[in-house]
């Protein structure tokens, strides 16, 4: 299958970023699970607006000692050559991906994060792609290694490729009925698209 537009997650699928969850949850005084939601719940805008603030500055800080996964770099470059327009989509702050990009030398042809739209698991960040790149859905490629990612690329339309981790192993069964790929690397996605032999 040949692919116009590659779009991947970021933290977990292309770099390690380590953010402190369980830190970021009790600056916060939140207990629920899924911190972005509970912040975008908050009724009072101003308490928002504080807490996404609080959220940005742990973004910022793992962001500036994140690390590249193995094989991710070379992918998204060997893709781009290509000619397949490849880019990120993340729940993360506009600013923290900046800081990733410019540290580990990513390139991209699109960022789409919270401030944009709706945050994964909505499929309206990747709607926003297809729509700037008037590509048919069949031809984009939404890739991650959480379920957030799977249900964006699937309630959008578009295929999906889940990537397992060492992170992701004991969550596996209820990932893979949506993803219409499963890849044991970034390696193995790349011999997939026929750009590592």
């Amino acid at each position: 299958m040949s692919f116009e537009v590659i779009a991947f997650d970021l933290d977990g699928t292309l770099i390690e970023l380590n953010l402190p969850f369980d830190s970021i949850r009790r600056s916060l005084g939140i207990k629920n699970r899924f911190i972005l939601e509970t912040i975008m719940e908050e009724g009072d805008v101003r308490k928002r607006e504080m807490m996404l603030k609080i959220l940005e500055d742990f973004e910022i800080k793992a962001a500036k000692k994140a690390r590249r996964r193995h094989y991710a770099k070379e992918i998204v470059d060997l893709l781009r050559e290509r000619g397949t327009v490849v880019g990120v989509i993340t729940r993360n702050s506009r600013r923290s991906v900046n800081i990733v990009a410019r540290n580990l030398k990513f390139q991209f042809d699109f960022v789409v994060t919270r401030e944009d739209c709706p945050p994964k698991p909505s499929p309206e960040p990747v709607k926003l792609i297809l729509n700037e790149f008037r590509i048919p859905s069949k031809f984009f490629l939404m890739v991650g290694d959480f379920i957030f990612d799977l249900l964006s690329g699937k309630r959008a339309g578009v295929k999906t490729a889940l990537i397992r981790t060492e992170m992701n192993s004991r969550m596996l069964t209820s990932f893979i009925p949506y993803a219409d790929y499963v890849f044991g690397s970034l390696k193995e996605l790349g011999e997939f698209l026929g750009v590592v032999k």
